[in-house]
């Protein structure tokens, strides 16, 4: 009896893995709204938290969505000053801060779902483990288009930064492109080699502040480059376990992002359900990443699935990211996605950790759990 019961939950399992397998391999046609509705329109910079959407449109090609593709902070803005967006996938400090300095007032978390991770590398022969080592010395802050200052590597650097007790004025603070920041870490070139680095900065830098996947494919790149004066690097410092005064989640996590909404979309019954449905179809997305870690296969599927999704909305900003990265920033458990935690279930910690990095509250009408 227990022998049975043990094989069918096997064969329950194989044929869930399958079932994606197979959804992610051909793509699936699920019922989801009437052909009129309209979608909504969603606009990402290539951010992590634009991952679990890929996903969910190569799942679902009738996901009542239209992603509206940006390549910087400012872009995101000037979408919606020209009425190209309903909802935003980003982080969640950098939507606070849109609404808290006026640019677009109207946003509201309704999500968060990506927390881990951000990391400070280093080479490993420079054996850097906390940022005290930092000081004076030439840091890189890299953006996926543009160099992100201001933005949301901007702001959870300087937080962390504050948390070690230091500040934006301790650093030679440089802001490259990840395209233009990952060569001139690994072959450990002279930061004023970029003219957008100061011109005094005639040494290489000391350290890269990124996001994943691009901090796991700097290691990767780092451990495959065949130059010559290329260098072993490594993930120095979690930015994560900076952050101590929260109870309301991991150490080695924090919310660092998730979908806003404009509040007349919520507040409009015909656009409603249709934000429910693209937001379960994006958590659906969560899981399926997430319970892909220890199956190999549909771990490379998925990635593919989201890889693809990059160079097809992003490559006009001579973006890419190889599916290995992907997968590999997954399955390490570097970076993490969760649809289990609530924005209710998080305050006020959320509240004060916001604070924290944007340097002050944002409004209670921000909070907006779906």
């Amino acid at each position: 009896m227990q022998t049975t019961r043990h094989s069918q939950q096997k064969n329950v399992r194989w044929l869930t893995r399958f079932s994606i397998a197979l959804t992610l391999a051909v793509g699936f046609i699920q019922p989801t709204l009437a052909a009129h509705v309209t979608p909504l329109r969603v606009v990402s910079t290539p951010n992590p938290n634009v991952f679990p959407l890929l996903l969910a449109m190569k799942q679902n090609p009738q996901l009542p969505v239209s992603l509206v593709p940006v390549g910087t902070g400012s872009d995101i803005v000037n979408a919606f000053s020209s009425g190209q967006g309903d909802a935003l996938l980003s982080m969640t400090y950098t939507a606070a801060q849109d609404v808290i300095s006026g640019k677009i007032p109207q946003l509201d978390l309704v999500s968060v779902n990506f927390w881990r991770g951000f990391w400070i590398l280093a080479p490993k022969s420079a054996q850097i483990s906390q940022f005290s080592q930092l000081a004076n010395d030439g840091v890189l802050i890299a953006g996926p288009t543009a160099g992100g200052k201001g933005g949301g590597p901007d702001l959870i650097f300087q937080a962390a930064a504050r948390q070690a007790g230091m500040g934006a004025s301790s650093f030679n603070l440089c802001y490259l492109p990840v395209m233009q920041a990952a060569p001139m870490m690994v072959k450990q070139h002279p930061m004023n080699s970029n003219s957008a680095c100061a011109s005094n900065d005639s040494m290489a830098p000391t350290v890269i502040s990124l996001v994943e996947p691009a901090a796991t494919g700097l290691v990767m790149q780092s451990k495959m480059s065949t130059s010559s004066n290329a260098v072993a690097i490594n993930k120095a410092i979690d930015v994560q376990a900076l952050f101590t005064d929260y109870n309301a989640w991991p150490r080695t996590e924090l919310p660092h992002g998730g979908m806003s909404v404009l509040a007349p979309v919520l507040a409009d019954p015909q656009r409603l359900p249709v934000v429910n449905t693209v937001l379960a179809a994006y958590r659906a997305a969560v899981q399926n990443m997430m319970a892909a870690r220890n199956h190999p296969i549909i771990l490379m599927l998925i990635s593919r699935a989201i890889a693809n999704g990059i160079t097809t909305y992003y490559g006009q900003y001579g973006l890419s990211i190889p599916a290995p990265v992907i997968a590999m920033a997954i399955q390490s458990g570097n970076m993490v996605f969760r649809d289990d935690l609530s924005i209710n279930a998080v305050q006020p910690d959320l509240g004060l950790f916001l604070t924290d990095v944007v340097g002050s509250a944002p409004p209670a009408s921000f909070y907006h759990p779906l």
